[in-house]
């Protein structure tokens, strides 16, 4: 989709969203060029939500005002490293993000940014540079317990000092995968389940006394789980 039509398609869907929504974004600018991360070169910025609080009077913020701004380049980058992607569909899952942003700072809210921050740190994680390791928890659990972090899912499960295996539900069926013995905390990428995409995060009980002790950069592997019996069903009396 070349620059023109882009913008074309943006301003419509722009336009589509009720007024009341847009309320407090003062415009939609469409840049040409890509966005690269600051620190991760082949990460891009979809989109942007610049915000400012305009203090009162009164104190406190005011009124919020913000500037969406979308970024061609990106898109054309991404849709260059992808045959399927879906241009309408991203641009319109950009604009709603950015959208929510704006109104989640106007409201005094950062779900969305604790969102954001736990997707960065997981890219810190992916890229071999230092990571908050309880990021997943920034984000909230399905009914399920999984936490969904873009393509990426994630499980907790905490093991005995000795442990060798974490216990973990999948679906509705109990799994266990190796928790290497040696370190405190572990993600585990189980690679025969939701296409690699899963990560169970295990965490060691250890005494008082040990903690800090294999403390740092959690380990990470590959791992396939292996699934475990049902849970027993109680004997009934008589």
């Amino acid at each position: 989709m070349n620059f023109n039509r882009f913008e074309t398609a943006a301003r419509r869907m722009w336009h589509e969203i009720p007024a009341e929504a847009r309320e407090g974004v003062d415009g939609l600018t469409i840049e040409p060029e890509a966005a690269s991360h600051p620190d991760f070169d082949w990460v891009y910025t979809m989109g942007e939500c610049l915000t400012e609080a305009w203090p009162s009077g009164a104190g406190g913020d005011g009124d919020v005002r913000s500037e969406l701004v979308l970024y061609h380049g990106s898109f054309r980058a991404l849709a260059g490293e992808d045959p399927d992607f879906d241009w309408e569909g991203e641009l319109w899952e950009t604009i709603l993000h950015e959208l929510l942003h704006h109104r989640e700072s106007a409201a005094g809210e950062a779900g969305l940014d604790a969102v954001d921050w736990a997707h960065e740190q997981n890219l810190r994680r992916l890229a071999g540079e230092p990571f908050d390791p309880d990021f997943f928890r920034a984000v909230p659990s399905g009914p399920d317990g999984v936490v969904r972090l873009e393509s990426e899912l994630f499980v907790e499960s905490t093991v005995a000092e000795r442990a060798e295996e974490a216990v973990f539900e999948w679906r509705g069926r109990r799994y266990a995968v190796a928790a290497p013995a040696s370190a405190a905390r572990a993600f585990v990428e189980v690679s025969n389940l939701a296409a690699g995409r899963l990560c169970v995060v295990v965490s060691r009980c250890r005494p008082w006394w040990r903690f800090g002790r294999g403390s740092g950069r959690p380990v990470e592997l590959s791992a396939p789980a292996f699934p475990l019996p049902a849970h027993p069903l109680p004997a009934k009396d008589g």
